[in-house]
């Protein structure tokens, strides 16, 4: 760090004087509000976050880029969905089990099942799609109907923030525009609304693609965050959480997408080849008809052939040659899967692979998956911050001075064999109770069961020594 930087003024001071300096030279809150609204709405940022999810929904430029001037020949446009199967591997990998949330607390503990109910995981999991989508994801915090904490994935292409730091690591404020049907003067229209959240709370507008025009069927301001019973209140921080896939916030089609379009190309271009190319060309020497149509009536209906004197018909068979065109294919799959940081299903090796090679192969997918932990990690320490004010607020305990660790419990791939054989090689090592907790068959219902059992059988013997006794004290009397 640099001896002036320690004396220079936060990031967010400075972006907060742009705004009111904006405001101060005669611009209106609306007019820089609008102004935003245009710059996000033509930045690269937005444009990759669309790009994003148009390829995880299979909507690729294969589409409109791929036209055919000669109308007999075929024009197939095939799309390949390479970027819905690495962003759901990721998301299963680190995602699909549910987190440990550990914390020495027992107390605390039981309160945060509460709040991380079900619910919150598959929110949790459409935050991670989100991110690696779109680089960065929110997940909004607000109360619901029953007076209940409760988290929501916003779309993140419709979020502008105003970040308090160069890091982005917590907003100021934001922007948040959707589209929403009304039907006025009988006429069914869509409008797009605009919210403007702050720290004294929500200003809703409609953008009529000009200006912002106060939105009277939400009302023109709240001056709270959320409600208990009649009464509103603000939370001291803005209740957006930023997810990001990584530091720089770049989404995944960024690292792939010109190599799925050339993948796409290839193969629709190769697909067009072998629709097109015929398996048999007719050679004919002084055909006797007049046509070439005539000639194929002819042959599909009597299977004879008219030729003048001297004639001749033969064939001239046709071997497409794909062998370049397939191995340009496997080539660009796998620098897909490589620059996309995954694993490629698809591999004859990869069922065969042992414990070493499993991991091996996972371990970019596995290097790409922390990256997306350490920054959740740091996300979710700032949801703690709600979650705690949120039990304090319901007379549910202060645990503002508790320490909670998130744990991800990875669905990685094993060679089972190797597992259970290693475990059988620790007893006497480690306890027992470790090597089952380490068994890929492993479950709470399984240590459930054994602890059954074991109580099953301690009562067994302690009715059978009850019993003993009992024949032992009557032979004594005798």
């Amino acid at each position: 760090m640099l001896v002036e930087d320690i004396y220079k003024r936060p990031y967010y001071e400075y972006l907060n004087d742009i705004i009111t300096r904006m405001v101060g030279e005669g611009l209106t809150l609306k007019e820089v509000l609008v102004q935003e609204l245009k710059d996000w709405k033509a930045s690269q940022t937005y444009k990759s976050m669309m790009t994003g999810e148009a390829y995880y929904l299979d909507k690729m430029d294969i589409r409109n880029e791929k036209t055919q001037a000669i109308e007999w020949k075929s024009n197939l446009k095939l799309e390949h969905g390479f970027a819905k199967k690495l962003v759901n591997q990721k998301v299963g990998y680190l995602l699909s089990k549910e987190p440990t949330i550990a914390t020495e607390n027992e107390k605390y503990a039981e309160e945060l099942k509460v709040v991380f109910n079900r619910k919150f995981l598959k929110t949790l999991k459409n935050i991670g799609k989100e991110a690696i989508n779109k680089g960065k994801a929110y997940m909004y915090v607000y109360f619901d109907e029953e007076g209940n904490i409760a988290f929501k994935k916003l779309p993140s292409q419709q979020i502008i923030p105003f970040w308090k730091d160069s890091e982005h690591t917590e907003v100021t404020s934001f922007i948040y525009f959707y589209s929403d049907t009304i039907y006025e003067n009988r006429i069914k229209k869509v409008i797009e609304k605009v919210e403007y959240h702050h720290d004294k709370g929500v200003d809703y507008f409609i953008f009529d693609g000009a200006k912002l025009v106060p939105d009277d069927i939400a009302g023109l301001e709240v001056n709270y965050h959320f409600m208990i019973g009649e009464e509103g209140y603000l939370w001291k921080r803005i209740p957006l959480i930023p997810f990001k896939y990584n530091e720089e916030e770049q989404p995944l089609i960024d690292s792939i997408k010109s190599l799925v379009d050339n993948y796409n190309l290839q193969a629709s271009t190769n697909a067009d080849l072998l629709a097109d190319l015929p398996q048999i060309v007719w050679k004919l020497v002084n055909y006797g008809g007049v046509e070439l149509k005539e000639f194929l009536d002819e042959l599909n209906k009597y299977k004879v052939i008219k030729v003048d004197q001297g004639g001749d018909v033969g064939t001239i068979q046709t071997t497409p040659e794909t062998d370049a065109s397939e191995k340009e294919l496997e080539r660009g799959r796998k620098s897909i899967y490589e620059f996309g940081r995954g694993v490629d299903t698809t591999d004859s090796n990869l069922g065969n692979a042992s414990g070493v090679a499993l991991r091996y192969r996972y371990s970019d997918l596995d290097m790409d998956c922390n990256t997306l932990e350490t920054e959740f990690q740091s996300s979710l320490e700032h949801l703690m911050w709600f979650v705690n004010q949120y039990l304090n607020i319901k007379g549910l305990g202060d645990y503002t001075e508790e320490t909670v660790n998130f744990i991800f419990n990875r669905d990685i791939i094993i060679s089972e064999s190797e597992v259970i054989t290693d475990a059988k090689n620790s007893v006497g090592i480690l306890d027992d109770k470790t090597i089952r907790e380490n068994h890929p068959w492993y479950t709470d219902e399984v240590e459930e069961r054994l602890e059954s059992q074991k109580k099953l059988q301690m009562d067994q013997y302690d009715n059978y020594q009850t019993t003993f006794n009992q024949k032992q004290g009557g032979v004594n009397d005798e």
